[in-house]
């Protein structure tokens, strides 16, 4: 069992991965992973990969990194499925005293990578596959054009850069779709 590296998704996502894709969604599994503590202490996603911590009844399993295979909102557990392990283990995530439970590192960059790919931005460009790059491109050209038209700004001094920040910052991300 493989825990999905940032490299990869990088590269999954500049190939084309939708991150709205299935159910629940990547995004929406980076969503609960990004915010796991913030506010419901039982918000784990399924499929989340996690590093077990402070297990009093079984030690040796405190360090490993499994994948939650089950929720139960109503005992706050999850079923934490660990490589060579014949079961899942049932574990809980507390806010008032050590979890059992904790995002892995790299599961939360992932996270943190795929929200930044939702939407297209300056800072999102290069997660974007190779066709939606050229298109962007294209479009901000045409912003550009638009921005340095000096015949449609007259009574300024020949143009409006401030146009292109408002294409790049409005228009980009509406129209720059994986």
């Amino acid at each position: 069992m493989g825990a999905l590296t940032v490299e990869r998704a990088r590269a999954l996502l500049r190939g084309g991965a939708d991150p709205l894709a299935g159910a629940p969604s990547a995004l929406e599994r980076a969503r609960v992973l990004c915010s796991w503590g913030e506010s419901d202490p039982t918000a784990a996603a399924v499929g989340s990969t996690v590093v077990i911590r402070s297990l009093v009844s079984r030690p040796s399993m405190n360090g490993k990194v499994g994948v939650v295979v089950s929720a139960n909102a109503s005992t706050g557990r999850f079923g934490v499925r660990v490589a060579g392990e014949a079961k899942a283990l049932a574990l809980r995530r507390a806010m008032q005293w050590p979890a059992n439970l904790q995002p892995a590192a790299e599961a939360g960059e992932v996270g943190r990578l795929i929200l930044k790919a939702a939407e297209w931005s300056p800072q999102s460009h290069e997660l974007f596959p190779e066709p939606a790059r050229k298109w962007a491109v294209e479009v901000m050209r045409l912003g550009y054009l638009v921005a340095w038209d000096e015949e449609r700004f007259e009574g300024r001094e020949g143009a409006a850069p401030e146009l292109a920040d408002v294409w790049r910052g409005f228009v980009l991300p509406r129209v720059v779709v994986r």
